[in-house]
């Protein structure tokens, strides 16, 4: 690996590790709907530009385990799933990219598939914590709203809608993906800036990470409620049965508490001991990647600061491209 590879590595690797924790906050910050696919379509693109810039073999899975040790020191609260993400976006990519031939047909076939793991892993979550009860709730809430006689299987249309949406975005993130490379050197004369590591920071909307997956459970459990005080009160026609929702509720109150208070530890444990391991072995990478993490954040909040004149998605694809710009071009970390 020469010395310009190495260095364009570890911003990649900055970049990926920064995004994990604040683009979810950017993003917030202009109200766009579709934050979860942004957060992975972002990895995808980084995952895809490290196996074209970087093409030696195992570069992908050194950047993802160093990626998920940054998320053990930065986030040390985050949820399990995260890091399954994480991992398989990198063991995917790894496999897919392994002999960097046909570069372009790889983006469009690995993007689709790290966003349907995704949404899948969603899917499954919800399935486990509340079991199929909860899926034929959903159907008779519906067909209750709607008044039909018979019960349509709503939630798999819901379930298979969700996951198509990951699909096609995921072959439009993998095709983009693809033409990056080709046409970052045009977009450099438009997004390149001046960045100077003694400026004030800008102002970039504050960077919170926010549960969704948390709020969208206790949604559920809220609604579930709801339903269950609706039919035991008897306030209209029942839109699911008492002992349904009740059954819905005491299930997920059990696998949470046994998940949070006995398998996540032990997990957690496990996977922050091995990680502690690797972070022995890859100090010097960690100790660059630091160094460059300030330079990083300040790539973003410029590009923030920089896509101000737009609004809403446009905003997004200026922003975006101007950190790629600034994340892919070597001369701004010599200044």
């Amino acid at each position: 690996m020469t010395v310009d590879e190495k260095q364009l590595y570890y911003r990649l690797i900055a970049l990926w590790a920064v995004c994990e924790g604040v683009l979810g906050g950017i993003i917030h910050g202009i109200n766009l709907p579709v934050s979860g696919l942004i957060n992975g379509g972002s990895a995808v693109i980084i995952v895809c530009l490290i196996a074209y810039y970087v093409p030696q073999k195992g570069a992908i899975i050194r950047a993802t385990i160093i990626v998920a040790i940054f998320k053990m020191m930065l986030s040390p609260h985050s949820p399990l799933p995260a890091y399954f993400a994480v991992f398989f976006q990198g063991i995917t990519g790894e496999l897919l990219f392994y002999s960097r031939k046909h570069y372009k047909f790889s983006c469009i076939l690995f993007a689709p598939l790290a966003l349907v793991e995704s949404a899948l892993q969603r899917i499954l979550t919800m399935t486990i914590l509340y079991g199929m009860d909860f899926w034929k709730a959903v159907n008779a809430f519906i067909s209750g709203l709607s008044h039909q006689q018979s019960i349509t299987n709503y939630s798999l249309y819901l379930a298979g809608g969700y996951v198509f949406l990951h699909f096609v975005a995921g072959i439009s993130i993998g095709w983009i993906a693809g033409k990056i490379p080709g046409r970052v050197k045009g977009w450099r004369n438009e997004f390149l800036l001046e960045l100077n590591t003694t400026s004030e920071p800008s102002s970039a909307p504050a960077l919170k990470k926010r549960g969704k997956m948390k709020i969208a459970l206790l949604v559920v459990w809220i609604l579930l409620a709801c339903l269950w005080f609706q039919s035991e009160l008897k306030i209209g026609n029942p839109l699911i049965p008492s002992n349904v929702a009740a059954h819905i509720i005491l299930r997920s109150v059990l696998i949470i508490m046994t998940w949070y208070f006995l398998i996540s530890p032990v997990i957690t444990y496990f996977l922050n001991k091995w990680l502690l391991k690797q972070r022995s072995k890859s100090q010097q990478s960690i100790n660059e990647i630091l160094r460059i993490l300030p330079q990083t954040q300040l790539v973003l909040n410029k590009s923030w600061q920089y896509s101000s004149n737009k609004k809403g998605f446009k905003r997004l694809n200026k922003f975006l491209k101007t950190i790629l710009v600034n994340s892919l071009d070597i001369q701004n970390e010599k200044k």
